[in-house]
């Protein structure tokens, strides 16, 4: 089972990045990925959104993207998506 994510908020980092070429490029990943997350295809990992939190210069939060589950990594990296 897929870890539920928001792709509204990938959407919303390529229309701050202005398309989704720019924002692969800016993360590392291929114009691809970020279609299949747009499309709910795949799930971005948590490396990744932190990526587009830092790309985005925090205007998409990574928690936003992913939001905490049972298992809440986020309590082991708080305060490293600066």
């Amino acid at each position: 089972m897929r870890r539920p994510f928001n792709p509204e908020e990938i959407k919303k980092a390529v229309d701050i990045l202005g398309s989704r070429n720019t924002l692969a490029n800016a993360i590392n990943v291929s114009y691809q990925t970020v279609s299949d997350w747009i499309n709910g295809k795949k799930t971005p990992s948590l490396e990744n959104c932190m990526k587009v939190e830092r790309a985005t210069n925090g205007k998409i939060k990574a928690r936003a993207i992913l939001p905490p589950s049972s298992y809440d990594p986020w309590g082991e990296i708080n305060g490293k998506c600066a």
